[in-house]
């Protein structure tokens, strides 16, 4: 069979065509590296950081379930040295152009959600008082209501009425961490900066969402930020590193949402064998510690931001209502006994949806650790729609931990009073309330 000439070599081709192509090669690569700038941008005047102007006293205040400062090895000491309090606290250079860069997206939603308090008439019972009546419930067995906060969002056509209860208070999140990284990769795809099934596995976005997977989650961590988990670096390449993975938190701060920090990967990752923080992970979390007095030493988000981010994503607005959609699959669990007592590993048990009805509409995160307690954000609704509501619970002691009932009965209680609520609706008369510019804090 004759070879298609499109696939001959020229017998001319190795003498004559490829020294040739060689040579010609050769002067651009030579004038192509004659003209690249001095690497200017490595040296530590230029770091990037992840915290922007608006908010430059982020992390006063942790949580109280939050651990102490981890013990730092002397061999980590110079290393840790190059994180310095400026690194954390400078703005990008350029600032008001990031959004326009490839490699520096920003969240697009950047107006505060137009929550508010209800004013009269409105349904009964208010917001205000089913949430007091949470923290009542909380109280009446013996457990710390310092150690929590809540928020609350009425989704349906009371959108968006809104109580709450230490809502400004940062606390650890644990697990619910993921799904501001999952928000953030559609806004990466979004912006053609990561490519689905080329820089991250569908599957992935599953394992993280879903099912809370580590392994899953420390990949897509490692894409949106170009960096990986690995041995110590040396103090001259740790800033860089820093820099880099501290853009997550950039990414929703330049959209003015409120305090966070979701830099650290959730632990332990068994696919890496990383039961604690180790190498550069430990140098960010001791580095952090030394230079800012602790504000980045742990993730932290409140129930605010949470509510604000449901908000938006049940209202199509989270990257595009299609991402929305998405994402909120990726949250959906049965909270059917006939469906979940059947899963090992489910997202219901010791959680909201444990106590709520068979048919409800449920997409939740719920987070949880032996030390700091239970947290759990979601989407509840009715199957006819008439009840709907964003709930944030950060309940952050360990006691908590080894309550298995409490995040059910407040979910349960709070079900039961919206659906009160909205029959009442229908009785009252269409009311106007002049939106606020953020969530109010409510102690």
């Amino acid at each position: 069979m004759a070879i298609p000439f499109r696939y001959r070599w020229s017998k001319y081709t190795l003498w004559r065509d490829l020294p040739l192509a060689g040579f010609v090669v050769g002067m651009l690569t030579a004038f192509s590296v004659h003209s690249l700038p001095r690497a200017h941008w490595l040296t530590p005047t230029a770091v990037e950081t992840a915290v922007c102007d608006a908010a430059p006293f982020f992390g006063r205040l942790l949580a109280s379930g939050d651990c102490g400062p981890i013990a730092v090895p002397a061999t980590s000491v110079s290393a840790i040295s190059a994180i310095t309090p400026s690194m954390l606290t400078r703005s990008f250079v350029g600032l008001d152009d990031v959004q326009t860069m490839g490699d520096r997206p920003r969240y697009p939603v950047t107006v505060q959600p137009p929550f508010f308090q209800a004013s009269t008439p409105t349904p009964s019972p208010s917001l205000r008082h089913i949430v007091d009546e949470a923290v009542a419930l909380i109280a009446a067995q013996d457990l710390p209501t310092e150690a929590v906060s809540i928020s609350l969002v009425d989704l349906t056509d009371q959108c968006c009425d809104y109580a709450a209860y230490q809502d400004q208070q940062p606390r650890y999140p644990a697990s619910i961490v993921k799904l501001f990284w999952l928000v953030a990769l559609y806004g990466f795809y979004d912006a053609d900066i990561l490519q689905p099934e080329v820089d991250v596995y569908r599957d992935d976005e599953l394992l993280m969402a879903h099912y809370s997977n580590n392994g899953a989650s420390s990949r897509i961590v490692d894409a949106l930020t170009q960096t990986t988990s690995g041995e110590a670096l040396s103090s001259t390449e740790l800033p860089t590193w820093v820099a880099a993975r501290t853009r997550l938190n950039d990414y929703f701060l330049r959209a003015n949402y409120p305090d966070l920090n979701i830099a650290h990967k959730t632990l332990p990752i068994p696919d890496l064998e990383m039961e604690t923080r180790t190498g550069r992970d430990l140098q960010f979390a001791n580095g952090a510690s030394v230079a800012a007095s602790g504000a980045l030493s742990r993730n932290y988000l409140t129930t605010a931001a949470v509510a604000r981010l449901l908000y938006e994503i049940e209202t199509g607005q989270a990257i595009s209502p299609a991402a929305s959609d998405r994402i909120k699959q990726h949250l959906y669990h049965n909270p059917d006994p006939a469906v979940w007592q059947w899963e090992e590993d489910n997202a219901i048990a010791g959680f909201f949806g444990e106590y709520l009805p068979p048919d409800t509409l449920l997409y939740t995160k719920l987070g949880f650790t032996f030390d700091d307690g239970r947290q759990e954000a979601a989407i509840i609704a009715s199957p006819d729609q008439t009840v709907r509501f964003a709930l944030v619970v950060f309940a952050n002691d360990a006691v908590f931990s080894a309550h298995e009932t409490i995040l059910p009965a407040i979910a349960r209680h709070i079900y039961d009073q919206m659906y009160r609520r909205a029959a009442t609706h229908r009785t009252l008369p269409e009311r106007s309330a002049a939106p606020s510019t953020q969530p109010s804090q409510q102690d």
